[in-house]
């Protein structure tokens, strides 16, 4: 029976896509006009939809970005589409009967003037890009004063803000007044908006020139570098590096040890490689230094450093790794049984860190070249405010429904890797679960990476948000009152200059403004509240796939079922993914009916969740925190041992290591120690 949903988000679709199309089309009709009113010698039809196509650049430019971006790929963006303006607008003057009375040298000058628009666009916008060249910084931060002359500087607002609208809107005043001179038969108004034209935006050229000018005296990219560093040091003497590089939709990998960092007893920075992270990485004490370029990142001295901290094996992370006087550690960003958790590419770290013996374990089945003495059990800190529950789940009433969270995985980046529910059982599965006969209220949160490679995956996606919110609106709304002052607490969350303790404060009374104000409703999770963590405490039963939450929702003691979206026989599938070992699975085809029975009628795997939880997560005692701190410091020795205090990173390290004469390297390497002072006053 076909799914009424899928119908509804086919008609979204289309219609979503429609307007693109219908506005694609528009656009391309109006210059096409233009040209055949150009060619006719018609020039109020001409500036009838010179006026029409502008209107619709302007659209277009501020609320189809897909089809601004397809514009540019062809060619044809907003600035090619300015020029096209002015050369038909010549073609208008060189075939109307105006031009008949026109000498050569006339249509001559008629002809350069008007090229005067393109030519300044063009000026301004060459300078525009030489300004921002040179104010963009080489090193940017968060949380760490620097000195005025290290401060960035931003050019007038006035100068550069929705600038491709408003050179468009400007320069066509010339070209409708060339227009109208042409029906009119005389050009002196035309001359007299090209002066204007060129005073305005000559004078902003002159701005920019003088701008230009006065960045001149500001420090150079090494200058700049080695200053930052100076007031990194001077303020904070971090210790404990937290990399990061990744899209803007891998913020949560660094993001989610953010409060495990600040709460360790040694001063940490976080060092990020794209300045989308500089600006969109969630609120925090800790200091953020932003560093793109890999030569500027390798002439920035940290020279406290003794431990650096990786949440992703990407290609960026080599140009840390290669120092030599930090010890380099893999946290990842969550214990799971996919690949992500066992790379081959973790031999190049230091020390790896799992939360418990399955990690350890699922590294020695993968014999991917991982020492067991690489290995360190921390747990997982952030799971120390989870809320632990003991007992049979209560009983459930459409007052006090169940409340199932479902948390799909993505797609991943190859075949191999592909466990996400979504595309093969998400839909039906929302679907039984919205039409139970048990009471249920579900909240549903995707991956942040959903549908990045696989384009099924975004339509579930798309078509699951609908249905739950629909189903949402059906039980109710939000109390006029509570949604007041939610909106409020949201309000006073997006100052830019809020602190984090009142962040905090604030997130909290939002969290328990709004469970409260739900009852039964549905959820949709997209942002970054209500949080992740919230919804665990919140859930009396998970619904994932294979990763990491499933690990982690074990701290709530409640149960999990995960799916088997490629219908492996369950042995093989609890062999291959052992962290399933006390989770229900959910097969393809299978009713979330049968499994919610066995779950509700006795929970026959609440015994072998208390032994998963030590093998995934590690001992209750000590606290995570405590065996994450203690870990820090064993490394922290380490490094002070082996580099006799000249730990750090940065160009120094040829100045600490150009005493080492080359006839004493291999007598270094080979006894396992470092040259001493008798080695030096040897050599």
């Amino acid at each position: 029976m076909p799914n009424p949903w899928e119908k509804l988000h086919v008609l979204h679709m289309l219609a979503r896509r429609g307007s693109l199309i219908g506005v694609l089309t528009a656009l391309t009709a109006s210059y096409a006009a233009l040209v055949i009113t150009a060619i006719l010698a018609s020039p109020l039809a001409f500036a009838a939809f010179l006026l029409v196509a502008s209107a619709l650049d302007l659209l277009v430019e501020r609320r189809f970005r897909p089809v601004v971006a397809l514009l540019r790929r062809a060619q044809f963006g907003i600035s090619h589409r300015a020029f096209v303006q002015i050369f038909l607008l010549l073609l208008l003057v060189a075939i109307t009967d105006a031009n008949r009375e026109m000498s050569r040298p006339e249509l001559l000058v008629i002809s350069i003037v008007a090229l005067g628009v393109p030519v300044f666009r063009i000026g301004y916008l060459g300078m525009l890009t030489l300004v921002r060249r040179r104010l963009l910084p080489s090193v940017e931060v968060r949380n760490v004063d620097l000195p005025e002359e290290l401060q960035p500087v931003d050019p007038p607002r006035f100068l550069v803000q929705s600038l491709n609208p408003r050179m468009h809107a400007l320069g066509l005043l010339p070209v409708l007044a060339g227009a109208i001179c042409v029906w009119l038969g005389y050009f002196w108004p035309f001359g007299i908006v090209m002066v204007a034209y060129t005073v305005v935006v000559g004078a902003g050229c002159l701005l920019l020139l003088r701008q230009l000018m006065a960045l001149g005296n500001r420090p150079n990219r090494q200058d700049l570098v080695d200053g930052v560093s100076a007031a990194l040091r001077e303020q904070h003497h971090p210790e404990v590096v937290l990399y990061f590089s990744g899209s803007p939709n891998s913020l949560y990998q660094a993001e989610m040890w953010l409060r495990t960092l600040e709460k360790m007893p040694h001063r940490s920075v976080v060092f990020v490689r794209q300045r989308h992270a500089l600006r969109n990485l969630g609120r925090t004490r800790l200091p953020i230094v932003c560093i793109p370029n890999q030569v500027d990142l390798m002439n920035f001295t940290l020279a406290d450093a003794r431990v650096a901290m990786y949440v992703a094996n990407v290609g960026n992370n080599i140009h840390l790794l290669r120092e030599p006087r930090v010890k380099h550690v893999f946290i990842g960003h969550g214990d799971s049984d996919k690949v992500a958790s066992f790379n081959p590419f973790s031999k190049v770290y230091d020390q790896i860190w799992v939360a418990g013996p399955a990690g350890r374990e699922r590294y020695a089945r993968a014999q991917v070249g991982v020492r067991d003495e690489e290995i360190v059990e921390v747990g997982r800190p952030q799971l120390d405010v989870i809320e632990r529950w003991h007992g049979p789940l209560p009983r459930f009433t459409p007052d006090r429904p169940l409340t199932v969270l479902y948390l799909p995985t993505w797609e991943g980046w190859t075949d191999d890797d592909f466990q996400t529910s979504l595309t093969v059982m998400g839909l039906d599965l929302v679907t039984r679960l919205l039409a139970s006969p048990v009471p249920i209220r579900l909240i549903y949160k995707p991956h942040p990476l959903t549908g990045t490679r696989d384009p099924r995956a975004a339509d579930a996606d798309r078509q699951i948000r609908a249905m739950v919110r629909a189903a949402a609106r059906r039980t109710g709304s939000v109390p006029a009152t509570r949604a007041a002052e939610l909106r409020e607490i949201e309000a006073a969350l997006d100052q830019p200059n809020l602190d984090v303790e009142e962040a905090e404060r604030l997130a909290t009374r939002w969290r328990d403004v709004f469970w409260p104000a739900q009852g039964a409703r549905h959820v949709v999770m997209t942002g970054r509240l209500p949080q992740l963590f919230d919804a665990y405490n919140v859930a009396d039963l998970l619904i994932a796939d294979v990763s990491s939450v499933v690990s982690d929702f074990l701290a709530t003691g409640k149960p999990c079922v995960v799916a088997n979206p490629k219908g492996l026989a369950e042995e093989e599938f609890r062999a291959t993914f052992p962290s399933t070992s006390s989770s229900y699975l959910l097969h393809p085809g299978a009713d979330i009916e049968e499994v919610l029975t066995t779950v509700l009628g006795g929970d026959p795997l609440a015994e072998a969740r208390i032994r998963a939880r030590a093998y995934l997560l590690g001992p209750d005692h000590p606290p995570a925190q405590q065996r994450w701190n203690t870990a820090t410091e064993a490394l922290m020795a380490t490094a002070d041992l082996e580099w006799d205090g000249q730990h750090g990173a940065g160009p120094e390290l040829e100045q600490a290591t150009a005493f080492v004469e080359p006839s004493t390297v291999p007598q270094a390497i080979g006894d396992g120690r470092l040259p001493t002072s008798e080695d030096k006053a040897v050599s």
